[in-house]
């Protein structure tokens, strides 16, 4: 007899300005997509920085944020002088007077640059993990592998988005690193099979306060959104101004599971 789990839809508003949000799965799944959608929700943050590997072939970034926040590949002194200036702005903030009103919020998205291991032994990026909400910093981290993040960051991750996967190896490595909460590996392959159809995917909540599977599980699919922008106005006046344009694999999951479970989408 099969056991029915009700897992509810996640409330993408719950993500705040200063998380670490993790979105896993390989090409084509429907990361971008996703990671779009999030920042359609905090389009009114004034800055950012995004560094993608692949933003020279396919323009994604430059759609919706300024061409001077956008970078092709990782280099230290962004995340450095990303830092720097969250810390002036929040010492501005905190000294009052006519500061008080600035707005210290920033992103940082970085997007398959998994290629180049170097961020991940770089110290400003393990503050950018471990204090991000103290620098107002929101962080997006996009990559098609579960072993990209080192152990001692991982735990610092608010949210984790995975896509779908089919490779039983991979999805034992999501299972390890970031599903503990569920009983057994089975039943997580399962809840996978059927909230990762159709470009849906499985969100872990790592802030949930409580130990019940539904209140730290849920489902989402990333719906499109109308055009928009992130970042001000004064920004993206300097960019216009400035930036020119230029068989089947023996390891794909197929076992039947021993105990079937059936998972109820709640709306």
């Amino acid at each position: 007899m099969a056991m029915n789990l009700e897992l509810k839809k996640f409330n993408i508003n719950e993500i705040k300005d200063d998380k670490v949000v993790v979105l896993i799965g390989k090409r084509d799944t429907g990361k971008s997509f996703l990671c779009r959608d999030i920042l359609y929700h905090h389009q009114n943050i004034p800055v950012g920085q995004v560094i993608s590997g692949t933003e020279g072939a396919n323009q994604f970034y430059q759609k919706i944020v300024p061409k001077l926040f956008i970078h092709d590949e990782f280099k230290p002194d962004i995340v450095s002088n990303m830092l720097a200036r969250q810390k002036m702005m929040i010492e501005k903030m905190n000294g009052g007077g006519s500061d008080a009103s600035i707005d210290p919020r920033a992103f940082l998205i970085l997007d398959d640059c998994l290629y180049d291991n170097t961020w991940s032994k770089d110290k400003n990026m393990r503050s950018v993990f471990m204090n991000g909400r103290h620098y107002k910093l929101l962080f997006l981290l996009t990559m098609q592998y579960a072993l990209g993040i080192p152990p001692n960051l991982r735990t610092n991750i608010d949210y984790v988005f995975i896509l779908r996967e089919n490779y039983v190896s991979n999805r034992k490595r999501l299972y390890e690193h970031y599903a503990g909460m569920f009983p057994n590996f089975e039943m997580f392959c399962q809840v996978m099979d059927q909230c990762t159809e159709n470009y849906e995917c499985l969100v872990i909540n790592n802030n949930a306060k409580s130990n019940k599977l539904e209140d730290q599980v849920f489902w989402y699919k990333a719906e499109p959104r109308p055009d928009f922008k992130i970042g001000a106005p004064s920004f993206w006046k300097f960019s216009q101004e400035n930036f020119t344009n230029e068989k089947r694999d023996e390891n794909t999951f197929t076992q039947k599971p021993k105990n079937p479970l059936k998972v109820n989408k709640l709306y």
